[in-house]
């Protein structure tokens, strides 16, 4: 990994900005089990205010009600989501071993954060948006964005070093966008699937890890993206890469402040 992954800094905050900056990931640590444990409907700023040992009009400084509560962990979740993905980008060189090794982040998001690939779940619903402010649900998009946006770079980089050619015709903004919607679909949809589907073995898909990785390889040799897949080779450099990914993200969901995990580039864009 690039030192610049880890020895970034953020932006420098006012003291007044670090205090509000800290009470509000304090509220969302609190908030974070009753969602876990109870759905969304769990969440209780008595009880929220009661062990931070404030008033519940401290807590009504920070969000307007549990919906946005609630759109605050789904954004930190994105967060966590986005800073391993740039550790699996940043450990790679080769466009193709990044586009691949993105593929393994989202397997290691949901097995080692599996809180947080579940909130992004239970906040898909109209009661929660219909209820929250305009400026959050906008951070909560910008950065799923950046989170797509990463993988996005990566096919822009394979075209750029001639890893990648579009056909004939077909712009590479074209084939960029095929591709980053194919293979979100495959990796995080398919995991969606295999977490709340119980009929996934009925139906003989006994493994679908497997499938999902089997689907995405032959996805990106359909358009010639080198180097090609070589199961042997892969199987090689999943087992390696899937050890450094699990540290990663034990450290970035213990960390107060994930985005300090993320290049330069992206944590000002993100700010």
């Amino acid at each position: 990994m690039h030192a610049s992954a880890t020895e970034s800094t953020p932006p420098q905050l006012t003291p007044k900005q670090f205090e509000i900056q800290q009470r509000e990931s304090r509220i969302l640590d609190k908030a974070f089990p009753m969602l876990r444990s109870g759905g969304t409907g769990a969440i209780n700023m008595n009880a929220i205010a009661k062990e931070m040992g404030c008033t519940r009009g401290t807590i009504y400084n920070h969000f307007a009600n549990k919906e946005e509560i609630q759109l605050a962990l789904a954004t930190r979740a994105v967060q966590r989501r986005i800073a391993l993905f740039q550790c699996a980008i940043q450990s790679q060189t080769v466009p193709r071993d990044q586009c691949a090794a993105v593929g393994i982040a989202v397997e290691v998001y949901a097995d080692h954060m599996p809180d947080e690939f579940a909130i992004e779940q239970i906040i898909r619903h109209d009661v929660v948006w219909q209820k929250t402010s305009p400026g959050r649900r906008d951070l909560l998009s910008d950065c799923e964005q950046k989170c797509i946006g990463a993988l996005g770079g990566v096919i822009q980089r394979a075209i750029d070093q001639g890893h990648l050619k579009p056909e004939r015709g077909r712009a590479a903004s074209q084939l960029i966008q095929d591709l980053v919607f194919g293979l979100w679909s495959l990796s995080y949809g398919g995991l969606v699937l295999e977490a709340t589907s119980p009929s996934l073995n009925a139906v003989g898909i006994e493994d679908p890890r497997q499938t999902i990785r089997r689907n995405g390889n032959r996805l990106l040799d359909s358009v010639g993206w080198e180097p090609l897949f070589e199961p042997r080779r892969y199987n090689a450099f999943v087992k390696k890469l899937r050890p450094h990914l699990e540290s990663c993200a034990e450290k970035i969901r213990q960390s107060p402040d994930c985005m300090r995990w993320l290049a330069p580039d992206t944590q000002g864009a993100s700010s």
